[in-house]
């Protein structure tokens, strides 16, 4: 997010090849709360409930020598277990840490063009270690509760998207 020069971003060092600084997750400090109640509750404290309508885990093997590094396997049956498929996704909040993760994520899920993808800048505007993927959860009930119907929320862990949970959020 940001305007940036695209030519300067490209001329910076690698890190490590092909990954430069601003392919890779900030160094962050954070936490994330989620409240979860029964549905007569949420009603009662909260004026645009989110609800839960799918999640699923899956997990890949350990060693990335033994998988194809630009899919993600795991990440697309959680999706259709969790059942992104099913409806129109408004916005998706992918816990993509590193920059080509997203693109990967995006096709796993079945994401088109038309999905609003990381409105909260993502993993790589802040990364709160041990909570980036609940807080990826929680900026997607933040979108639902700004008006967006239906949401995908994806947290993972692991070496290269070893893990990878995925939620399907909807509003009322």
């Amino acid at each position: 997010t940001g305007n940036f020069d695209v030519d300067a971003l490209l001329a910076e060092e690698y890190l490590t090849a092909p990954l430069r600084k601003h392919d890779l997750p900030p160094i962050s400090d954070g936490g994330t709360a989620v409240v979860i109640a029964t549905a007569a509750k949420a009603k009662e404290v909260c004026e645009r409930p989110v609800w839960i309508r799918g999640l699923d885990h899956r997990i890949e093997i350990h060693q990335p020598g033994f998988r194809d590094l630009t899919e993600s396997p795991s990440t697309r049956l959680a999706g259709e277990h969790a059942g992104v498929g099913d409806a129109k996704v408004d916005v998706a909040e992918l816990s993509a840490s590193f920059s080509h993760q997203e693109k990967i994520l995006k096709t796993e899920l079945g994401l088109g063009d038309d999905v609003d993808v990381n409105l909260s800048g993502g993993a790589l505007a802040a990364n709160p270690m041990m909570a980036v993927g609940l807080s990826r959860f929680a900026e997607a009930a933040r979108q639902i509760q700004g008006g967006k119907h239906r949401a995908v929320a994806h947290a993972t862990s692991g070496q290269a998207l070893q893990q990878n949970l995925v939620g399907v959020l909807e509003g009322d």
